[in-house]
């Protein structure tokens, strides 16, 4: 197996590494890599054992290996601090670390429920996987699974704590930190021995893509990753790849001021709903009321005021959070009015997303919209939601005349 990682890149900055830290892989004098579609690679004639991709890389059948899946898990592991291993969706890549450790007894928290799905196929293979909360006492736990920030309210664990905690018991942690890429966490740094992403949701970022990302902290468990996902067929497409590729070079501006756009406009809708409190020192206003007396709850992992956040999270919290209203109703109401929030399911992507969770996850609360912020303005995002939180008033006060 070729080096992924040229030590030349490791101390750069994010955006410099996202755009150069595959050059040592790339046989071609194209600036900008191209995609291929072969399935199938020429054997050198005179050695068929011989390397045929450039004096280091070597391939035969393209679900065993591909130079766009080479590349783009170089990139991914020097940005991750790990090493990389791509999947066909992060679900596959759910599948594959289960398969690796193969657990008897998992430790799992708020978690997206695919993840729980996952979970019960391989309990079904495996046979009698017992399955308790991360709340709960680690004794005898093979596993620890542990999602930050969490889906859908944007709020983050204490990735320090639960890695002490499962150590302790003899148990590696898995970090889902698909709500947090690079340069937003860097899970390895609390404890942390696996980090997955689904890399559909903001290492891609544009909305056109499938693909999970298993990063770990040995090689050894990468090149295991590399087998079963070889045997089983689990990797992702030559176009997958390249997209993904291409998505990584722009991560670190995307996410950042995703980030910056989120804050905001999670601290403009809890000031809506605090100042349509009544209380000792304030009366709300008629204006005050119209805006946020409906929003029963806005989460985000900025309103935790968790202490662990700041060291967590140096450059911000995640782009998605959750609000909350007092009917199902209202909810619904809010994200069909929702005019640059396109009403659809997923996140990370560039353009801002409403989704009422309830619709595919039936344990969600149906009063709950999760929030996406994408690269809109935020002037523009705070207006949008003015209007359809103005919108629902006055559908209401007309509904009881």
């Amino acid at each position: 197996m070729v080096e992924l990682k040229n030590p030349v890149y490791a101390t750069m900055a994010l955006s410099t590494q996202a755009l150069h830290a595959d050059k040592h892989l790339r046989e071609t004098p194209e600036v900008s890599p191209s995609v291929g579609v072969t399935t199938t690679f020429l054997y050198k004639k005179d050695a068929i054992e011989a390397n045929n991709y450039g004096a280091s890389q070597r391939y035969v059948y393209s679900r065993e290996g591909r130079p766009n899946t080479t590349q783009v898990e170089s990139t991914l592991s020097t940005i991750t601090e790990g090493h990389a291993v791509v999947f066909g969706s992060g679900l596959t890549a759910a599948l594959a670390i289960l398969m690796h450790y193969k657990p008897k007894k998992v430790a799992i928290g708020d978690s997206y429920f695919g993840i729980r799905r996952v979970l019960a196929q391989y309990s079904a293979v495996a046979g009698n996987v017992k399955v308790v909360s991360t709340e709960c006492s680690f004794e005898g736990v093979d596993l620890v699974w542990l999602e930050s920030p969490v889906n859908p309210t944007g709020e983050i664990k204490d990735i320090s704590c639960y890695a002490l905690r499962a150590h302790a018991a003899g148990a590696k942690l898995v970090v889902d930190a698909t709500l947090a890429p690079p340069p937003l966490s860097y899970p390895f740094r609390q404890g942390a021995d696996v980090i997955i992403h689904s890399a559909s949701k903001y290492l891609g970022g544009h909305e056109d893509l499938l693909a999970g990302v298993v990063v770990s902290r040995a090689p050894a468990m990468a090149e295991d990753l590399r087998r079963t996902r070889a045997t089983l067929g689990l990797g992702a497409g030559s176009l997958e790849t390249w997209l993904l590729q291409r998505s990584l070079t722009t991560l670190s501006v995307r996410v950042t001021q995703q980030a910056k756009t989120a804050a905001r406009l999670v601290a403009l809708l809890e000031s809506f709903r605090r100042c349509a409190v009544s209380t000792a020192c304030h009366q709300p206003s008629a204006a005050d009321l119209k805006l946020g007396r409906r929003l029963a709850v806005v989460k985000h992992a900025s309103l935790q005021l968790a202490t662990y956040g700041e060291t967590q999270h140096p450059n911000g919290y995640g782009a998605v959070f959750a609000v909350s209203f007092a009917s199902k109703t209202q909810a619904l109401f809010v994200a069909k009015q929702l005019r640059l929030h396109s009403f659809a399911t997923s996140l990370g992507g560039v353009h801002s997303l409403v989704d009422w969770r309830h619709g595919v996850d039936p344990t969600s609360e149906p009063t709950l919209l999760r929030v996406s912020v994408g690269l809109e303005s935020f002037e523009d995002l705070a207006a949008d939601w003015r209007q359809a939180l103005t919108a629902l008033d006055v559908h209401e006060t007309a509904s009881k005349l």
